[in-house]
């Protein structure tokens, strides 16, 4: 049978529907001008999607052929409150911000301003060339249909900055894709934050003045100022740091229309920021997208002494790097934060991104070797975990029953945990031998057990090196220091990208020698800045590009973990440390969801952070059930009152004799449970009614857990208050 004629209907039809959908939207009046018909022709089409575009305002449509429903671009209701300006900016589709002088402020958008347009079709899209009349800047903007969804596109080589009193500050492509009013659409935006967190589309009533803004790996040293932390007694945290964006990925999911995105930022995402704004944030309009930064505004002090001044200075070279947005639409049951997570596991297995590293269920167990406390002259050793002690510790777990054990030895090398840079293969005399602790991780390889040593290779210590060369300076040349609030070492500086990778490759060619092939790199994983030295100015592209060489290089030589590493490192790590198991709990967000850990599991074994050092244990103990979270431990055979005086004195319990029970129940009922959803990955993960959460395995086993006070019930399975239940297999 021919299908091509069936195929060709459908789309016409689809094609019908979608004018008249837009014909409707456009006819809605506004107070600043668009009563002539808006021209809207199809720009693309394929089996899935049909692409809308208005041509005056490249405002989209998109919508799904099967299902009929659509996600716009722009707002198709005025509700006659928002000035003209965020009038402009719902319905542009690129809004940027100007920079002149020290102001920072001026925004310009493709609604609002003068700007002259050339649209070109495509065969999947059009190509737009835009240019700013007034403000003499312009760029490209290329729109493609796929398969999946959408791609939007600015070369790098297409930005003009043609004028000399505006530079562009930063770029927004469609920031308005999916928006919706108040409570007009029942669903959420997907907001990166730590594992992942939900906004729901409901009527905020005005509350929030402020919504979610965060830069893509972390913020930029480079740029901003040092942090005031909350501290106890001026040394101990009360406050805990905010997560960072470890995924370049937001969404928004219309649940009611079954239709929803994945936006993925491809290119760009090295200077870039995710903003999830609920309505009531200046507007009564949700919304969701990347900002990218081009430019910025910085403090340059006008001498060494902190009180003689200083002047706001515009970077002299914009970043340069293409700017590109990849929206995967999902529809019917996948249009739903679960359903994100799948498409984004898929885009980097398909990438290569992301490959099958779990071997099953191990339990992590780190040590701490040393650290130091001052002493009459310079410090001394506090000996917290021999190479001795842990192969006692290993035995005394074997003979529990806890044999798959995954390891990290921190604080090995000479000088303990905080003497860094490590550029050789030297271990603390006081807690082994470089031959013992070769032995050490050679006898565990035997038996099951992965030894890696620790390395932050990030930092320096003032006290015990040079810092006159290799360190990191801020865009304003001033050399960054880290304060620690601690008293033995206040504060470290930062090493630069190109010395990291020297003295790592120093290290595991010595490492190589003595057969050690583990190696856990921390610091550089998650850390990213722009920066100067010698007389030149690098931006975080170029810092991301060389963590990338020195992670591959690694990764093709030796056994490598990354400690909670950014997204553009994943292909080169055999596990996630650190995994953020919450979020950073802005008043903003609406409901922690695992979407970090959906993508991972049953691909990449995921490592959580310390249970002992979690207020909640019973909480958190459900919290890995539901994630498929392997458990952490930070042990030491010594009491951590030893640790009092030095800088590891926030280790406040980790002592081996307190812990040995626990480890063995945790390995016990949770190894019982990867049994059943080993080889699996997380299909769907559903937030039921009293407290009940539904975890769907490939496999099709059932995990379901109770966070509620009182017993509850899910699909005919009673659980008791704070408990869980795996159904199948």
């Amino acid at each position: 049978m021919n299908r091509k004629p069936i195929k060709i209907i459908s789309m016409l039809a689809a094609t019908l529907l979608i004018t008249a959908q837009l014909l409707t939207c456009v006819g809605v009046g506004s107070a600043y001008g668009d009563e002539a018909p808006a021209k809207t022709q199809t720009a693309g089409a394929n089996s899935r999607y049909t692409m809308q575009v208005n041509e005056d305002t490249l405002g989209l449509t998109i919508t799904d052929n099967k299902t009929g429903a659509f996600m716009e671009s722009f707002t198709s209701y005025d509700d006659g409150l928002a000035n003209k300006t965020w009038w402009g900016a719902m319905n542009s589709a690129v809004v940027l911000t100007l920079i002149s002088g020290s102001d920072d402020t001026k925004q310009a958008n493709t609604f609002n301003d003068n700007v002259t347009k050339k649209v070109t079709y495509t065969d999947t899209g059009f190509t737009a060339t835009l240019f700013w009349t007034t403000y003499k800047v312009g760029l490209t903007i290329e729109v493609s249909l796929t398969e999946d969804g959408l791609t939007v596109r600015v070369p790098d080589d297409s930005i003009k900055e043609d004028g000399d009193k505006y530079k562009i500050g930063t770029i927004a492509l469609y920031p308005y894709m999916g928006t919706s009013y108040l409570d007009s659409k029942t669903g959420y935006i997907l907001v990166p934050d730590g594992n992942g967190a939900l906004i729901y589309l409901n009527d905020k009533e005005g509350r929030y003045s402020a919504g979610f803004s965060s830069m893509i790996y972390g913020s930029d040293i480079g740029f901003d100022e040092s942090k005031v932390e909350s501290l106890l007694w001026d040394q101990y945290k009360i406050v805990n740091s905010a997560e960072q964006v470890i995924a370049p990925v937001f969404g928004i999911a219309h649940t009611d229309d079954r239709m929803a995105y994945l936006a993925v930022v491809e290119d760009g995402a090295m200077r870039a920021s995710i903003e999830c704004l609920p309505n009531g944030v200046s507007i009564d309009y949700n919304r969701a997208y990347a900002k990218f930064v081009e430019r910025r505004l910085y403090t340059q002090p006008t001498s060494n002494n902190s009180t003689s001044g200083s002047l706001h200075l515009t970077e002299s070279e914009r970043s340069h790097s293409d700017l590109q947005v990849r929206y995967i639409f999902l529809s019917e049951d996948e249009a739903n934060y679960a359903g994100m997570a799948n498409a984004y596991r898929a885009y980097l297995t398909e990438r290569g991104i992301l490959k099958n590293t779990d071997e099953g269920f191990k339990t992590r167990v780190d040590f701490l070797g040393s650290d130091r406390e001052e002493w009459v002259i310079g410090t001394s050793a506090v000996v917290m975990t021999t190479v001795e002690d842990i192969n006692e510790i290993y035995a005394d777990l074997e003979s529990k029953g806890v044999k798959d054990i995954f390891t990290v030895y921190k604080g090995w090398q000479k000088g303990g945990i905080y003497n860094v840079p490590i550029s050789k293969f030297k271990p603390d005399r006081k807690i082994g031998s470089a031959n013992e602790l070769a032995e050490l991780i050679a006898a565990g390889r035997e038996k099951g057990i992965d030894i890696y040593l620790y390395d932050d290779a990030l930092r320096i210590n003032p006290d015990e090196y040079n810092v006159t060369f290799n360190v990191v300076k801020k865009i304003n040349k001033r050399k960054y220091e880290e304060e620690t609030y601690k008293d033995v070492y206040e504060s470290f500086n930062w090493i630069t990208p190109a010395r990291s990778g020297e003295l790592l490759n120093k290290l595991t060619a010595q490492l190589a020698k003595k057969g050690v092939d583990g190696l856990c790199v921390a610091g550089i994983t998650s850390n990213l800045f722009s920066y100067t030295y010698s007389g030149d100015t690098y931006t975080r592209y170029d810092t991301a590009a060389s963590y990338l060489r020195t992670a591959e290089a690694l990764a093709a030589s030796d056994r490598l973990v990354l400690e909670q590493p950014f997204a553009y490192l994943w292909g080169t790590t055999n596990a996630f440390l650190d995994m953020p198991m919450y979020t950073s709990s802005f008043i903003v967000e609406d409901t922690f969801v695992p979407f970090l850990s959906i993508v991972l599991k049953g691909v990449m074994p995921v490592y959580s952070e310390y249970v002992n050092f979690e207020a909640n244990r019973q909480e958190f103990f459900l919290k890995l059930i539901e994630t498929g979270t392997y458990p952490s431990f930070y042990i030491t055979k010594e009491s951590s009152a030893e640790l009092i005086y030095t800088n590891s004195n926030d280790i406040y319990s980790s002592q081996y004799d307190a812990y040995s029970e626990t480890i063995k129940e945790y390995a016990d009922e949770l190894s019982a449970i990867a049994d059943k959803t080993a080889g699996a990955v997380i299909t769907a993960h559903d937030l039921l009614e009293d407290s009940v959460t539904r975890v769907t395995y490939s496999n099709g086993v059932k995990v379901y857990i109770n966070y509620g006070e009182t017993p509850a019930s899910a699909d005919g399975v009673s659980l008791d208050a704070m408990s869980y239940a795996v159904i199948g297999k």
